[in-house]
């Protein structure tokens, strides 16, 4: 018997609303409870929101002077100063230093605006920073100093996030339950509610996802919006650009090189913008004097001062094996770290959760999955066994180009081994590698599915308590 279509709604309803809920009351929880700063990269990602309330969608190069050191140039945004010292003044908040929050919600805003060395974030597209650059423009009218308009700024992230999720998990003909799984780890809320971007593309990712699951033939129109939602993504991490071309499924529709041709249109713009600002803004990491690797091709007494994308792409070129045997090598010998981090390493990965809490995440994430085999094959779009391998090969092909980008612009030339991925980065795959799980449900197939989610809401309620309570811990709070 199947089930009627108001069933199937109504559960969708349900789900979106306890995602909403969990994940509104936990991030905010989190948003005004982590000090500002004690996310991963969050003072960068906070110069780039800051920025544009000046209207600097591109950063610049400018000359700078390290003290006893010869003038180089390094990429750089505008920022308030108030700001720019709010948003680093709680870096050295902790139980030894109670008194760094108040001095710091005591700085005023200033006329000036500052230069703010920024090499991690000044290439980012602009428009997933504007929920936080609103944050802090609203709360500035209220009144608010800077430190507070800054976590207006972090709620701002947090409701852009949120409404991506819950869209995503509403919008899901099936992977329902993996899309909010993965919404609502630890790693996830963290960053959602936080000014580091990777929050909104690991949920823009989510509603992408969602899109390809509902069905080419009842619904054509509305699977192509898959690709601007998806052109955000690659706008600020081009290596995912490859999942573009997973708007190509099903693979036996007609006019596939049309198709094609269509989906790598909509690669230009990003492109375009990634060409712009390597033109403008770009600039290699300075590292200081050092000696290349042991994989540097090249004189042997070469040093280096940065990193250099040219020569590290000599070493791959000088051995191609490499770029299996790097790659691979990374997922072997680190990827209990990349699970790990993935599920939840908060802070700058200095704050670990319980051990239960990691089994406890690994078995919602598998329950979810095993929820896209219980549904059923009417459930969306239909699965194929080549669309399924199509999906496996672009995800596959897509991490090895998110590994060798981090080699390629981050790492040391020559060095032996990749450094620098870390777990979040693998989560904006899970949403494409449920489209490769077949769907075997049955008569059954409704309850499986609900039930498939239900690990995922007990960890989401246990969180509601347990993460705020583990960073007011962290950082002495009360």
């Amino acid at each position: 018997m199947k089930p009627s279509r108001r069933a199937l709604r109504l559960d969708r309803i349900i789900l979106v609303a306890l995602f909403v809920v969990l994940t509104m009351v936990t991030g905010f929880r989190l948003a005004v409870l982590t000090p500002i700063g004690q996310v991963a990269d969050e003072p960068a990602h906070i110069a780039r929101a800051a920025a544009l309330l000046h209207g600097q969608l591109l950063g610049q190069r400018v000359p700078f002077t390290p003290p006893g050191k010869s003038t180089v140039t390094v990429p750089a945004v505008r920022v308030d100063y108030g700001l720019l010292n709010a948003s680093i003044g709680e870096m050295g908040a902790s139980c030894a230093h109670p008194g760094t929050a108040v001095r710091t919600a005591d700085l005023p805003w200033t006329r000036n605006q500052i230069i703010d060395i920024d090499y991690n974030t000044v290439q980012y597209f602009p428009a997933l920073y504007l929920p936080g650059t609103i944050g802090i423009a609203i709360g500035r009218l209220l009144g608010q100093r800077p430190l507070a308009a800054l976590f207006s700024g972090r709620i701002g992230m947090l409701l852009a996030y949120v409404l991506i999720g819950a869209l995503a998990v509403g919008v899901a003909r099936f992977g329902a339950g993996v899309i909010f799984a993965t919404l609502s780890l630890p790693m996830a809320l963290s960053l959602g509610a936080s000014f580091n971007q990777d929050g909104l593309l690991i949920a823009l990712s989510a509603l992408a996802g969602a899109i390809l699951t509902i069905d080419p033939v009842r619904h054509p129109k509305t699977r192509w919006w898959f690709l601007p939602i998806f052109m955000l993504v690659i706008a600020s991490k081009p290596p995912y650009g490859l999942l573009l071309f997973m708007a190509l499924t099903p693979l036996a529709a007609p006019h596939r090189w049309r198709r094609a041709f269509l989906i790598a249109i909509w690669g230009i713009p990003p492109l375009i913008w990634v060409v712009v600002m390597a033109h403008v803004s770009l600039m290699p990491y300075l590292l200081g004097p050092y000696k290349p690797g042991p994989l540097w091709p090249g004189q042997a007494g070469a040093v280096f001062t940065t990193t250099a994308p040219l020569a590290q792409l000599r070493v791959l070129t000088a051995d191609p094996l490499r770029i299996v045997t790097l790659t691979v090598g990374l997922l072997i010998d680190s990827g209990g770290f990349l699970i790990k981090s993935g599920i939840g390493m908060l802070g700058w990965l200095t704050v670990d959760l319980a051990r239960w809490a990691y089994v406890g995440w690994g078995l919602a994430l598998a329950a979810a999955g095993a929820g896209v085999i219980a549904a059923r094959a009417s459930d969306g779009a239909r699965w194929n066994w080549l669309d399924s391998v199509f999906s496996i090969v672009l995800v596959s092909c897509s991490v090895i180009a998110i590994e060798l980008a981090v080699y390629l612009s981050w790492d040391k030339v020559g060095s032996a081994v990749i450094y620098g991925p870390q777990g979040r980065y693998y989560l904006l795959f899970l949403p494409f590698l449920m489209l490769a799980i077949p769907r075997l449900g049955g008569r059954f197939s409704r309850v499986m599915v609900a039930a498939s989610v239900v690990p995922a809401v007990i960890m989401a309620v246990i969180d509601m308590f347990y993460l705020p309570g583990l960073m007011a811990q962290r950082f002495c709070l009360g």
